[in-house]
Order: C-alpha cells, then sequence, then structure tokens
C-alpha cells in the first residue's frame, strides 16, 4: 500500500470519527433548542395568567432569549432573563449530570447543551442553569428552583406546572411573599460606600 492510499485510508477514519462526534454535539444542541422553545412558550402563558390574576408582567423574546419582567407594585419588581448557549460540551456539575453518567464524561456522548438563566439579585452569574442531554432528559438548579429533572418531551401541563414555579419565584422575589426576603450579604462595604450613599449590599433567599 502506497503511501497515498494508506493516508486516505487513516483520514477517512478521521471522517467517520468526526463526523460521529459532530453529530452527537448537534444532538445535544438541538435537545437544548427544543427545551427553550418549550420553556419560553411555558413562561409566556404562565405570564398570561398571571395577568388575569392582577400583576403587570411584561415578556420580550428574541433569538434564543426571553425575558420576564414582574411588577407587583411601583419599586416592587423583579427581572429574569434566559438565554440559549451555543455549543455543547461535557458536564462536570454533580447536580446536573445525567443519571446515566457515572462521571463526567469528555465524549461528545456525554456532552450537554445549556439554558442560563440571569437576574439582578443573583448578580453577574446565571441565577438558574439547565442541563440538556441529546436524549431530550434536563436537570437544573439554581435560584429559582434548587433542583430539578424532566423530559424536553413531558406534557404541555407538566411543563407549564414546572414555568409557574419559575413565575411564582420571581412573583416571590419581586413582592417579598411566599417566605422570600433578602437578608445582608457578606460583600466588603467600607465608610467610602456609606459616605457615597451606596445601600448596604444584600443578596435574595428563597426558602428550600
Amino acid at each position: 500500500m502506497g503511501f497515498d492510499e494508506s493516508a486516505l485510508t487513516r483520514l477517512r477514519r478521521y471522517r467517520e470519527e468526526a463526523n460521529r462526534s459532530l453529530a452527537l454535539i448537534q444532538e445535544s444542541e438541538a435537545a437544548a433548542s427544543r427545551l427553550s422553545e418549550r420553556l419560553f412558550a411555558g413562561l409566556e402563558y404562565s405570564a398570561v395568567l398571571a395577568r388575569e390574576a392582577g400583576f403587570e408582567m411584561e415578556t420580550e423574546g428574541g433569538a434564543g432569549t426571553f425575558t420576564l419582567r414582574a411588577t407587583a407594585a411601583p419599586g416592587a419588581e423583579a427581572r429574569l432573563a434566559f438565554g440559549l448557549a451555543g455549543g455543547a460540551a461535557a458536564e462536570t456539575d454533580e447536580d446536573l449530570m445525567h443519571e446515566e453518567l457515572s462521571h463526567y464524561n469528555l465524549d461528545p456522548s456525554g456532552y450537554s447543551g445549556r439554558i442560563l438563566g440571569w437576574t439582578e439579585a443573583a448578580g453577574e452569574e446565571p441565577g438558574q442553569t439547565f442541563a440538556v442531554y441529546r436524549d431530550g432528559v434536563w436537570k437544573t438548579k439554581g435560584l429559582f428552583v434548587a433542583k430539578a429533572r424532566g423530559k424536553a418531551d413531558d406534557p404541555d401541563d407538566v411543563m407549564n406546572g414546572f414555568c409557574l414555579r419559575i413565575l411564582g419565584r420571581l412573583i416571590d422575589l419581586a413582592a417579598m411573599t411566599g417566605g422570600a426576603g433578602r437578608r445582608w450579604s457578606n460583600e466588603p462595604y467600607s465608610l467610602k460606600d456609606h459616605l457615597s450613599g451606596s445601600a448596604f449590599p444584600t443578596e435574595p433567599r428563597f426558602p428550600r
């Protein structure tokens, strides 16, 4: 076998392996995209019901994003923005790991896509994180839902009920209801901060 033929044989094997890996990654990305669409639709539906109950709810959607703002009264509001993260990667967070993965797997067969949620109450870091696997299994943890799991193809009633939990926590955050509250944080606060009129830092607390 000449060099060219040997090289082509090896490169074709590489091509097959690359196709396999890319297909697995795309499956995880597609599963995360499907879940994001259902999550955003469920939050929109919950917002409609909240308006009927007397809350002021604003929603805004875009390409892979969804923002929800709850207002209980003037000055009592909270905002939550979700975004579908691009790409897929190995999940190393034990709380978000697929049950069939005993330890994190760097092979694309164990990759997950992610949906992230941000709120001012959590600072710059995501306040809610979803890991979505190519078989449709998703797991989440964060400020709004401590821990939960499901499937991307769960019935609408199940998904809408889950979204209602998130919206309820957003209302709790806006109006400090349902046992929610704020506590003094351990962030630095200097005399200079005080003299400049900066408020002492606090952080949200939800009962678990």
